[in-house]
């Protein structure tokens, strides 16, 4: 049962056994929370859950994660690694798609998968391209540690993200009540150790599959151009170059546009 000071609306139950959900009004991050809750020994599947972060972190180095408070989805969950039933390399793919899908499951709306796991909205909607969803895997110990950041309620966005972001609000209008889709997400986190079509999950929803993009090598100070193929059977991009190879990339931040 998550232990909350928000009122019944958050009494939730999690898929794990003896797992529970950790809610704060306000907290610096959860993902820190997550890992104080990691080192204290907790169960797999404990959540640490939060109306508003002061210090949200992106997955890209440097990048903060902007919320008002009351507007977002945003959690951690703590993960065994010998529990999990697949490799860590294969987490962050696995996590967007239980976070795409269970979006999908509590907003009843079409969701796409850029790669690796930011979430954005669907061809057809207004919105379309633009970031719904961010997710951050990190590890600690024994523990992997998922967060990631709904945004839910906001009609409208700061000047500098704007052209970037959209909410479910902005997409369809309403808004699932957050708990709800935050056991929609859980359920399908907690259900991806048996699902053989995650990747083809991922791949059915890859966003910018066939277009020109560019792939911001992270860390390595370089970039590659090419069309979006497709991802492999490892999760890694694969872009065909202008001279008719085929690169694959296992890590970097992708711009859909060259």
């Amino acid at each position: 049962i998550m232990e909350a000071s928000h009122g019944s609306a958050w009494l939730m139950s999690t898929p794990w056994p003896g797992a529970s959900v950790h809610y704060r009004e306000r907290t610096a991050s959860t993902m820190d929370d997550a890992r104080a809750l990691a080192r204290a020994g907790c169960p797999s599947g404990t959540v640490a859950a939060a109306g508003y972060q002061e210090k949200g972190r992106g997955r890209v180095p440097g990048r903060t994660w902007i919320s008002v408070p009351g507007q977002s989805l945003l959690a951690t969950v703590v993960l065994k690694v010998p529990q999990l039933g697949y490799g860590l390399q294969e987490l962050p793919l696995r996590a967007g798609a239980a976070v795409a899908l269970g979006i999908e499951d509590a907003a009843g709306i079409s969701v796409q998968i850029k790669w690796p796991n930011d979430i954005v909205a669907a061809p057809g909607s207004p919105s379309a391209g633009k970031k719904l969803a961010g997710i951050l895997c990190e590890s600690d110990g024994e523990a992997a540690l998922v967060g990631f950041g709904v945004n839910c309620a906001q009609a409208s966005f700061p000047d500098e993200i704007a052209a970037t972001a959209c909410s479910l609000f902005q997409v369809c209008g309403s808004v699932p009540p957050i708990p709800a889709l935050l056991s929609a997400i859980l359920l399908r986190l907690h259900a991806s150790p048996a699902e053989s079509s995650w990747l083809e999950d991922v791949r059915r929803r890859l966003h910018g599959q066939g277009s020109a993009v560019r792939v911001d090598l992270i860390g390595s100070g370089r970039t590659a151009e090419g069309t979006l193929l497709d991802i492999d059977e490892r999760g890694r991009l694969v872009l065909q170059l202008s001279d008719g190879r085929r690169e694959t990339v296992s890590q970097g931040e992708l711009l859909t546009h060259p």
